[in-house]
């Protein structure tokens, strides 16, 4: 007997809690490449229960890449206040974002003149890999794009946003989840070995992983999910909630609401709670926690008008753009 393959929704959005939201989409732009984006107003209490927060109130800052219907979203909360925090990519959870750029060289002259820090480079040309942290402390892997890896490019842009790692306490049921709630298929590679670990100064070596795509192809955003077996790691803090510092959610989407109906009632089969939806005009949106509590959000917008309001299309002007959630 088989099974019926899982409906999937790719990336469409990585989330950020910043605590200088200017500083730091300034330095997005300017020593990464990637392009403003208008953001949407919006907010009050009933969008803090949508979040799982008591209230919400923020600025809201978007920048896109050279990617279709993808966005990186950057919130500065203001209630509840963002409380600063300190992560490291062998922590439970959301640990580390991974981009392609168009010339590895040229990117690590603009980190150094930037003065952000700077690992250990591994590999030569093309497999060359890099690790930084941003003005918030979040880690960022760099590397070298290589053609028919990655999100396919429908506009100039100097990055591409290639693949996100989540630290996870138990593998098979992370991947429960992913598979089973989410429809993603593995494809069968693996984006780190052992030595990779000097890459953000880690002392583990023993790992167990999975690469996550859409359709178990490697010609979209990735979902590296990672297990330590020869140690515990790093818990979030007994008080974490999605407004503290650093990288908070990943977001799953698509134009058809078909797949989104599905996605969600996949996920609600498996057990997760989702939180109240949200909605604009025709865009809809929930907020969920899933394997080792990660921030998952769900999303469709099927009307391209809505696309450009939610920032999914770079503006004409180079400066970032900022909204207000009273």
């Amino acid at each position: 007997m088989t099974t019926s393959p899982r409906t999937a929704m790719p990336v469409v959005q990585i989330a950020f809690s910043a605590l200088n939201i200017e500083a730091t989409t300034a330095w997005y732009r300017d020593v990464l490449g990637f392009l403003p984006a208008d953001g949407v107003n919006g907010g009050g209490a009933g969008s803090g229960a949508t979040m799982g927060l008591p209230s919400l109130r923020t600025d809201l800052v978007k920048m896109v890449d050279n990617a279709d219907l993808f966005q990186l979203e950057f919130f500065r909360f203001h209630d509840p206040v963002s409380q600063p925090t300190d992560r490291h990519p062998s922590d439970a959870g959301w640990a580390l974002v991974g981009l392609y750029v168009d010339d590895l060289d040229a990117a690590l002259s603009r980190l150094r003149a930037a003065g952000a820090p700077i690992g250990p480079v591994l590999g030569e040309g093309t497999d060359g890999r890099v690790v930084t942290r941003d003005p918030e402390g979040v880690w960022l892997e760099l590397r070298e794009r290589t053609p028919g890896f990655g999100p396919h490019e429908v506009r100039r842009a100097q990055v591409t946003t290639g693949f996100v790692r989540a630290v996870v306490s138990d593998l098979d049921k992370a991947k429960e989840f992913f598979s089973g709630g989410l429809g993603l298929r593995d494809t069968g590679t693996t984006l780190h070995d052992p030595a990779d670990e000097a890459l953000w100064s880690s002392l583990a070596s023993a790992t167990r992983s999975a690469v996550l795509s859409t359709d178990g192809n490697l010609d979209g955003l990735l979902i590296e999910l990672v297990q330590y077996t020869e140690r515990i790691p790093r818990p979030l803090p007994a008080n974490y909630q999605l407004s503290d510092q650093g990288f908070v959610n990943v977001a799953f989407g698509s134009r058809s609401v078909a797949d989104y109906e599905t996605v969600t009632e996949q996920i609600s089969n498996g057990g997760y709670r989702l939180l109240p939806e949200m909605s604009h005009g025709t865009a809809r949106a929930r907020y969920l926690l899933g394997a080792d509590d990660l921030s998952v959000e769900l999303i469709t917008i099927p009307d391209r008008d809505l696309e450009k309001i939610h920032g999914f299309e770079p503006t004409s002007d180079r400066e970032p753009t900022t909204r207000s959630r009273p």
